[in-house]
């Protein structure tokens, strides 16, 4: 896979978020979701398409990807659960490899999320008259350097119409405020590290002393996938990467009308 050299990535990257937003949104109003393609492997050609796109920044790469989900009748809501992950790891896998340099991966991974997050938009709880799904307040603890994950659970209970506040790194002050003034049903910590597990333990005992009664707390992540006991280890409520199950454990039940709704 080329390399692409970069002087200022960041610079590079802001100039870069008007096209992605307009791609994104064209990919929102022109796909027809009925009868798309909305979960399963991800087709070859598109996922390699979307890993050029990632990678070039180009508006032809991106045209390329919206042609192919057309074709294919992908949605929008596989884009963002399947395509975007898999992308994603396909580009690790890469620079493990060592046919792609970091930076690339950095700036590819970057154009994802924002793509993600702009698509995202489009089923935005919180922005709509449907919030009467729940809430949840969603944290990335200190030390997690991957956020593409959360990104996706997060776009995915938008889109069953839960109102969802994301935190990265928060200090205790401000947790403590955001769960006094906010009526969330649970919290979900995102953790990737298997050495932050002692921390993320600390973090549980903290947030359940916050409310009383205590609100359950569910971790996801790829720690679960490293290691079976992470709820036992760390007192949350559950460890999965099930977003149905869940938000079932914090008592928010969606139905399918709603699911297809914003599908």
């Amino acid at each position: 896979m080329q390399i692409f050299q970069r002087s200022d990535p960041s610079t590079q990257i802001v100039g870069e978020a008007a096209g992605i937003a307009q791609f994104a949104s064209r990919v929102v109003s022109m796909l027809a979701e009925r009868h798309s393609v909305t979960e399963g492997a991800p087709r070859e050609a598109l996922l390699n398409n979307l890993i050029e796109a990632a990678l070039s920044g180009r508006p032809n790469h991106f045209e390329a990807v919206l042609t192919e989900m057309r074709q294919s009748r992908v949605s929008v809501a596989a884009l963002a659960d399947i395509y975007i992950p898999h992308a994603a790891r396909k580009l690790g896998e890469d620079w493990m490899e060592d046919t792609i340099s970091w930076m690339d991966v950095s700036i590819a991974v970057a154009r994802l999320q924002s793509l993600l997050r702009e698509i995202g938009l489009a089923w935005h709880a919180d922005h709509s008259g449907d919030t009467g799904q729940g809430a949840v307040l969603m944290i990335i603890p200190d030390r997690e350097q991957h956020t593409l994950g959360a990104m996706v659970a997060m776009a995915q209970m938008r889109r069953y119409g839960v109102s969802v506040c994301l935190r990265i790194c928060p200090t205790l002050e401000e947790l403590r405020s955001l769960v006094a003034s906010r009526g969330f049903d649970g919290v979900m910590i995102s953790v990737g590290l298997r050495e932050n597990i002692d921390a993320v333990a600390k973090l549980v005992r903290q947030v359940k002393e916050m409310a009383n009664p205590p609100l359950p707390v569910v971790i996801g992540g790829a720690i679960t996938q490293s290691r079976g006991d992470v709820a036992v280890c760390t007192g949350a409520d559950l460890s999965t990467n099930d977003i149905g199950a869940a938000l079932e454990v914090v008592g928010l039940k969606f139905n399918a009308f709603c699911i297809l709704k914003r599908a």
